[in-house]
């Protein structure tokens, strides 16, 4: 074989190479963007309904009705319904106001049914960007509530920061509403809960949208650290209360570790009917008074 054959050849063959080269980096590229793209999923109203959940035509009912008090208190708390340039005047440097942490005092006590039910009304009644954040990794329970199947979640995220957070989300066909399930069992979840990245993508998913509320359905304060270890990284923190039946130095002693993390605790107090105009949705300073009177209550029935 002559030089120039050769030579020839060598050059076709590094162009077969770099067409093979460019392919694979294409092929990557587009299975990237597949993986981070968002898949939706359907709500299942009638399924809701039945569950006692929040659904679009039970917006006449007593659930309903309870609901926009909680709201309406919630959203002035964080300056939400405050016009734009005024609300970033009244959040913190570098913050946005738009973390809400779901916790009780032990399980039982109905915080993932109101941790479902807020984000289902805020989506549904008042189309506000929602995203609703499963924490609860020993004990999850907003999969099964939506009927969602199991799959990556925040645990693959914290495990593994180079997966795109779009990936893990599920976005609902009808309504405003996105969810981020509670990934894969791990060990160690507090370490991984207080680690760099979580507080790196709690920051991200703030900031990502101000326009958006994040709803995060976290452990019960005496049964995991993780509850404090979160209060730490968000701007609300929704604090139910199961009436009638958690002991009173029981919420005493896991408001106080609250507390000494986070001042901006308010109480929902769940599974009692009060009178109509009663308020059951006050932040931190009523507790005292309220607890001590027996007719003052929440009003939102969880199915526990």
């Amino acid at each position: 074989m002559g030089i120039i054959e050769k030579a020839g050849g060598e050059l076709h063959e590094l162009a077969t190479i770099r067409q093979i080269k460019e392919k694979k980096s294409k092929d990557e590229k587009r299975q990237a963007k597949k993986s981070a793209r968002v898949k939706t999923f359907d709500l299942n109203f009638s399924a809701l309904e039945k569950a006692g959940l929040y659904h679009p035509s039970g917006s006449s009912t007593q659930l309903a009705l309870e609901l926009r008090a909680v709201k309406r208190r919630l959203l002035r708390r964080i300056g939400f319904l405050r016009a734009a340039g005024e609300r970033q005047a009244f959040c913190a440097p570098g913050r946005q106001r738009n973390l809400i942490l779901v916790t009780s005092t032990c399980a039982g006590e109905g915080k993932s049914f109101n941790a479902a039910n807020l984000a289902l009304s805020l989506a549904l009644e008042d189309q506000i960007e929602t995203l609703l954040v499963d924490a609860d990794i020993l004990r999850p329970k907003v999969r099964s509530l939506l009927g969602l199947p199991k799959g990556p979640g925040l645990t693959d995220k914290f495990m593994d920061m180079t997966v795109k957070t779009k990936s893990l989300m599920r976005r609902a066909n009808q309504a405003p509403l996105t969810v981020i399930g509670e990934g894969a069992a791990v060990d160690r979840v507090p370490e991984l809960f207080a680690s760099d990245a979580s507080q790196h993508f709690w920051a991200e998913l703030s900031s990502a949208a101000s326009d958006r509320l994040i709803i995060i359905d976290a452990p019960p304060v005496l049964a995991a650290t993780e509850a404090v270890i979160l209060a730490k990284y968000v701007d609300e923190v929704v604090f139910v209360v199961g009436a009638n039946s958690t002991p009173e130095s029981a919420v005493a002693s896991a408001m106080d570790e609250l507390l000494d993390i986070n001042p901006n605790v308010s109480l929902l107090l769940n599974r009692c009917i009060i009178g109509s105009g009663g308020s059951h949705y006050r932040s931190y300073e009523y507790y005292g008074r309220e607890v001590r009177n027996e007719e003052m209550g929440g009003a939102i029935h969880a199915q526990t």
